[in-house]
């Protein structure tokens, strides 16, 4: 019982710090179109200036900035991308959470439940490598397509979950048409999930048993991404669950992560 104690410390530990960490990267973002021009005094940019004046400046400059490194053919292009970027977005998933449940002699039976999922929202492009991407998404899966047939033969669960959650994901360009990037991402959500077995009770160690789990809590999730043609993306992601208040001894089951791996399409953007 103490060891699953400080195992499920050690859990939560994990998720602030990369809660944590999230915020820290929001915050760089944030602050990253000004302190490029912190030590540019001799254009005068840091002379008393009204809001309005202070933000025509910082466009020209910035604005300038672009025109020197990139050819127009470049800035062109990088247009075009940036308007195909953004917009809605659909998503398919497949999922793999690692599962922990009791079976009837007490003993601890490992195996995985697999399952789908759709996700919907929008992608906004801050820049030409920083975005920020919206969703809601429904994951179901089902213990019955486990490869695994003592699991298959001791239960018969279902997770599904609903969630919501922002994304920040950086891409690199790989190509010089600026249609086909390698990036990675990290995000933040909240999930409300139940998980229920009509024909084979929930069993914990104390004698008791129940036939649904309901759970919320904040989820952390990240993973690294493809994208092809502007609008065609693959990625591979994990993230933390909303179980993780489950306990083994007190709840009957165990499942902290979610392994996927999802293909999206952007819908075309308006020119």
């Amino acid at each position: 019982m103490l060891f699953n104690t400080r195992k499920k410390k050690v859990r939560r530990n994990h998720l602030f710090f990369i809660f944590v960490l999230l915020l820290i990267c929001i915050q760089s973002i944030m602050a990253n179109d000004f302190t490029e021009f912190s030590q540019d005094d001799g254009n005068g940019l840091l002379q008393t200036q009204n809001t309005s004046q202070s933000q025509v400046s910082v466009d020209i400059v910035k604005n300038t900035a672009l025109m020197k490194s990139k050819t127009p053919q470049q800035i062109s292009l990088l247009r075009e991308t940036n308007t195909q970027r953004n917009g809605i977005y659909v998503m398919v998933v497949g999922n793999v959470i690692p599962l922990q449940r009791l079976n009837k002699a007490n003993e601890i039976i490992n195996g995985v439940t697999l399952g789908m999922g759709l996700r919907s929202g929008v992608v906004s492009y801050l820049d030409d490598y920083i975005g920020m991407r919206g969703y809601f998404g429904i994951d179901v899966t089902s213990d019955q397509l486990s490869p695994f047939k003592k699991q298959r033969l001791s239960h018969s669960g279902n997770f599904i979950m609903l969630s919501l959650g922002l994304d920040i994901l950086i891409d690199f360009f790989i190509d010089k048409s600026y249609k086909n990037m390698l990036g990675f991402f990290i995000g933040i959500g909240a999930g409300g999930l139940i998980y229920f077995d009509a024909q084979n009770p929930i069993l914990v160690p104390s004698g008791g048993s129940k036939n649904t789990i309901l759970t919320g809590n904040i989820m952390v999730q990240g993973g690294i991404s493809a994208t092809f043609f502007y609008r065609h993306r693959l990625e591979v992601g994990a993230r933390f669950l909303p179980t993780q208040s489950f306990d083994l001894q007190s709840d009957g089951i165990l499942a902290d992560y979610n392994f996927y791996v999802g293909y999206s399409y952007k819908f075309k953007g308006k020119k």
